[in-house]
């Protein structure tokens, strides 16, 4: 509710909506079917409107009535707004350039914590690596998600003015679209680093895939809930940046002991929730970690006792604070990822919806 408020300080629909409406008709059926067709000529291709006309001037449509509320029934407005965001989206999130980002960023992963040993000293860059790959892999569908809906206001407004699609084809039809083109990346970036780390087994290796790319898709509901709630760009990501480094401090990696009337606000970043996971799974059921070199170096009480060179994995996860089993951990990032996409739905829905008349 802050995010909104803090948005709506401004005029969230922009100049170029309000003339937009005004070119909208309030009436016939072919009337705003025109205007629309007009409104979307400057756009891109992937932008043309649902609604159109194939070049003999028949409808693309079988199950088109123009005297019912809606042209189209609800599945042909779902499966044409579904290929028509795929399109669009595949060349923003899989372009050339974020492409190489991933291969280059998945290098340097796999090149700085390359097969390290199981001891002590590199607890901290075994964590290291393992956060950087769930914050990387949450905050990248999160701007992303922040700077596309701005985007498409333009053209969403028009078309919802005209009637052309209800919101709920529109909403889940971008979400499931989408859906593959986000995990692909993150799925390949672990499949490929877990291995040259030397990260924790065949079995963990498929859980920290699902951790992360449920993570990616969590960080999405959140930039597409930003977004949505703030329609202008600068301000979104400005809001983005603010609540990205929240997050991050309160992810588990780099705050440990937060003073008590602090602690609680953990709770609220999802990052917390997936590196645990991630933790638990590297740490469960793994080999033990030997101890430091020196004993006075360890941190672990276990390690100073005589004869004793290792200390297991549980041990390690107790020293870090955790406690919970992997589903404790793992099942509130779905808690994230439904409200956030109900909220922003409803955002759409009520708070900024086109004006009648």
């Amino acid at each position: 509710m802050l995010v909104i408020l803090t948005c709506r300080e401004t005029d969230a629909w922009p100049q170029e909506l309000k003339l937009a409406h005004m070119v909208e008709s309030n009436g016939k059926t072919q009337k705003r079917k025109d205007s629309s067709r007009i409104a979307m000529k400057d756009t891109d291709d992937v932008h043309a409107s649902l609604m159109d006309l194939a070049e003999d001037g028949t409808w693309l449509y079988e199950d088109f009535e123009p005297d019912r509320k809606w042209p189209t029934g609800w599945v042909t407005q779902y499966v044409q707004l579904m290929f028509r965001t795929f399109r669009e989206s595949r060349t923003r999130i899989l372009s050339k350039l974020k492409v190489l980002e991933s291969v280059l960023l998945c290098l340097l992963v796999s090149l700085v914590w390359f097969q390290l040993p199981r001891i002590e000293e590199t607890l901290r860059d075994r964590m290291g690596a393992i956060f950087f790959t769930i914050i990387h892999w949450g905050f990248t569908p999160l701007f992303d998600a922040v700077s596309s809906f701005p985007m498409e206001r333009v053209v969403i407004h028009k078309e919802r003015s005209a009637g052309w699609y209800r919101l709920s084809a529109y909403y889940l039809a971008k979400m499931t679209s989408e859906l593959p083109l986000i995990l692909l990346q993150p799925a390949i970036f672990v499949i490929v680093s877990y291995w040259c780390v030397g990260l924790n087994g065949v079995g963990p290796f498929f859980g920290t895939v699902l951790v992360v790319m449920v993570n990616a898709i969590a960080g999405q509901s959140i930039g597409l809930f930003l977004g949505i709630a703030c329609m202008d760009f600068r301000r979104a990501m400005t809001i983005a940046t603010i609540i990205m480094m929240a997050i991050m401090l309160l992810g588990g990696f780099y705050t440990r002991n937060l003073p008590f009337w602090l602690d609680w606000i953990k709770y609220l970043s999802f990052l917390h929730y997936s590196f645990h996971s991630a933790m638990v799974l590297e740490f469960t059921d793994a080999a033990p970690v030997m101890c430091a070199a020196s004993a006075n170096a360890s941190h672990f009480s276990q390690c100073l006792q005589p004869n004793v060179t290792s200390v297991s994995s549980q041990d390690v996860l107790k020293f870090y604070h955790v406690d919970l089993q992997f589903w404790e951990y793992f099942m509130p990032l779905f808690i994230f990822i439904v409200v956030f996409r109900l909220a922003g739905y409803l955002v759409l829905r009520f708070i900024y919806r086109p004006q009648s008349g």
